[in-house]
């Protein structure tokens, strides 16, 4: 939801630059929805023009910044990154299924369908109850992630 409103917001050639990709394993064709816990990466990778490279754990949230001990690196190099591209090309198969489409930035497989269990570009009138009813299950011990 909030990621089809940043992409929705882009310039039409901005869209055409961007390249945004959702983790599928090799063994796989379609993206898993994290809820589903199937597979559990938590690891981000952004590659800008091949050379600017940022890896990690670490969400964007003072969660994330104070909380958690996560950690994203950042490295200005041709070198790391293609080592990157081309490990993920090899042990994955985002680069071929996982991409977005530069329409709207939503997954969809080849008959147009969003990849079943996703909360899609509009959650619905009371999504934020059901936020609130998983933030107090993950206390409990009994909700996703």
């Amino acid at each position: 939801m909030i990621a089809h409103k940043l992409y929705t917001s882009l310039s039409p050639s901005g869209k055409q630059r961007l390249h945004y990709f959702f983790y599928t394993g090799k063994d796989q064709t379609v993206p898993i929805v994290a809820k589903k816990k199937k597979r559990s990466c938590h690891i981000k990778v952004m590659i800008v023009d091949e050379h600017i490279g940022i890896q990690g754990n670490g969400n964007q949230d003072t969660q994330s910044w104070y909380h958690s001990q996560e950690i994203n690196v950042m490295f200005d190099s041709e070198v790391v990154c293609r080592g990157w591209i081309d490990g993920l090309r090899r042990n994955q198969n985002t680069h071929v299924y996982g991409e977005v489409s530069k329409e709207d930035g939503i997954w969809r497989d080849g008959e147009r369908r969003e990849a079943e269990g996703v909360i899609g570009v509009d959650p619905g009138r009371f999504s934020w109850a059901k936020g609130v009813m998983g933030a107090i299950n993950r206390v409990r011990g009994t909700g996703d992630f």
